[in-house]
């Protein structure tokens, strides 16, 4: 700092610069890009959700016989708001993650594998229920983004990043 433009009785001494974090390995940046494209893949399942419970009116009437039309409304607004606040909630996990794990966060790294885990586990659930087409193609899809995230945030550079 010019200390002709510093204000009156501030000045920085030498030892009060902090040091400076180097750039994230090639690994951790390519982490933290799958993270991003994994918000972006759940705000596309996000939308193809909502839709799908706005226009299955059919569906939701043939899973429901006894209600009457005000129920079904109620039941598919519910939906919506259930697929809103979820989708919304994982996309800001996948941002806040790929943010703490670019940032070098020690802490980040293990949170990112932990939910990689608990994603599995949901992934694999998947398979046992009635399963679609779409939406094994769509949760593979995920499962696949947050698998190559989690591989590039453990590898050698990576993990001499987070040390």
């Amino acid at each position: 700092m010019d200390k002709s433009k510093a204000p009156a009785g501030k000045t920085e001494p030498a030892d009060a610069i902090a040091p400076v974090r180097p750039d994230p390995p090639r690994s951790v940046v390519i982490a933290a890009r799958l993270m991003y494209a994994g918000a972006a893949l759940t705000a596309i399942g996000l939308v193809i959700s909502v839709l799908a419970v706005a226009t299955g009116e059919k569906a939701l009437r043939a899973s429901h016989k006894h209600a009457t039309l005000a129920q079904l409304h109620a039941t598919q607004n519910f939906l919506i708001t259930i697929a809103v606040v979820s989708g919304l909630i994982e996309i800001a996990a996948w941002l806040f993650m790929a943010r703490a794990n670019r940032g070098g966060l020690k802490w980040a790294r293990i949170v990112a594998s932990v939910l990689f885990v608990l994603s599995t586990w949901s992934f694999v659930s998947h398979l046992f229920g009635t399963v679609t087409v779409g939406n094994m193609i769509y949760s593979a899809a995920m499962w696949l983004v947050g698998l190559a995230a989690v591989f590039f945030l453990w590898q050698k550079d990576s993990s001499a990043y987070f040390s």
